[in-house]
């Protein structure tokens, strides 16, 4: 498309640069606007039909224009905020945690579903965004400046449209339109001149200094964010290591008092099931865990060549100490004993001593009274 589009920040005509739309996360926009007194704080961005409102996040003027960058929303989520601990034995709602951050930054935000996060949530002294990658693996700021906890909406695109160029092998395919508005992560659309639907992972719109406006819309094979998802794959090569370094649940079959067989309670952690991963309970005592447990499985060293399980839950169906094979007795339990089946009796009687025996009737029974005070068990 030729010619300079209807596009303005806060009134002022961008003279050029991008915005980029996101399928996760907050919009971005670098642009440059015609004039030297530089925007602050809220602004808005019209672009036909399109209109996002976000926040100037820095503005410098040169040459008598103004270069800004825009995020979506209040730009908030790039704020640092303090540690703040969630507790409640009925479940902490993901809807207070939210809500807290979102105040605390200046934000947003919707969440059509709550849901509990457990009995306790460690806030780290951390940016106002970790809260939101702990619990929203799907989250997007919209064009009103809301951020929306889910994915952007499906739509099919209606109006009329050109495709004028496409690169398979990039995933990219521009688009000639004047209806900007339809073009959001999520859209799904189909032409004559495309072989098949394809459905926006990210939308890209290009001012050009030229007078030239070009909107590339980016497609996925493996569904990923097309504009941060490359940034993702190369944190997460470089970060895949560490995982090794933490303490992850798994459920427990086919115990023994050595090992367990084990299945992740969180697939999405990326871990796999486990056979024969040891039982490190420590070196005088031995248990077999019961079937269905819960257990926690960390890996030595950081390696994962070393997995151990360091703690399981539940009522152990045998436990034994020292090694030993024999039954333990406890305070209460009954007991049998047996004497000999005659004993000698010495004594003093009314009329002076005496000697004599007593014949015993095996086995006898009593209960155990006493106990250890720094010893106890079920």
């Amino acid at each position: 498309m030729s010619g300079a589009p209807f596009a303005t920040l806060n009134g002022i005509d961008i003279v050029s640069g991008s915005l980029a739309i996101p399928l996760v996360g907050m919009w971005t926009a670098d642009v440059s606007i015609a004039t030297d007194d530089p925007e602050t704080g809220p602004c808005t961005i019209v672009l036909g039909n399109l209109t996002l409102h976000g926040t100037v996040y820095r503005a410098d003027p040169f040459a008598g224009q103004t270069r800004a960058r825009v995020v979506g929303g209040a730009a908030g989520w790039r704020k640092k905020l303090p540690a703040k601990p969630y507790g409640n034995p009925s479940g902490v709602n993901l809807s207070m945690v939210l809500n807290d951050v979102a105040r605390e930054c200046g934000e947003t935000v919707s969440l059509p579903n709550d849901t509990s996060v457990g009995p306790f949530y460690a806030r780290p002294n951390d940016l106002a965004s970790f809260t939101l990658r702990t619990f929203c693996p799907a989250w997007y700021v919209d064009t009103a400046g809301v951020t929306q906890i889910g994915s952007w909406p499906t739509v099919t695109v209606a109006s009329t449209f050109t495709a004028i160029n496409q690169s398979p092998d990039e995933g990219v395919i521009e688009i000639a339109t004047e209806d900007y508005a339809s073009w959001l992560p999520g859209a799904s659309f189909s032409s004559d001149t495309l072989d098949g639907t394809f459905q926006s992972y990210g939308s890209i719109y290009t001012f050009g200094s030229d007078g030239v406006f070009r909107l590339q819309v980016l497609t996925s094979d493996s569904g990923q964010d097309r504009i941060l998802g490359p940034l993702h794959t190369i944190i997460d090569q470089r970060v895949s290591g560490a995982r090794f370094y933490g303490r992850y649940r798994y459920t427990i079959s086919n115990p023994s008092t050595e090992t367990v067989d084990a299945q992740p309670v969180d697939v999405t952690i990326g871990l796999p099931a486990l056979n024969g991963v040891p039982l490190n309970s420590d070196s005088i005592s031995s248990y077999k865990p019961p079937v269905g447990g819960e257990c926690h499985i960390m890996f030595l060293d950081g390696k994962p060549t070393l997995p151990v399980v360091v703690w399981t839950e539940g009522q152990p169906t045998m436990a034994s100490l020292l090694g030993g094979p024999n039954p333990v007795a406890r305070q209460g339990d009954q007991v049998q004993s047996f004497l000999p089946p005659s004993l000698l009796i010495v004594g003093t009687g009314t009329t002076g001593p005496f000697t004599g025996t007593i014949t015993v009737a095996n086995p006898i029974t009593g209960a155990i009274t006493q106990g250890s005070a720094q010893v106890s068990s079920a």
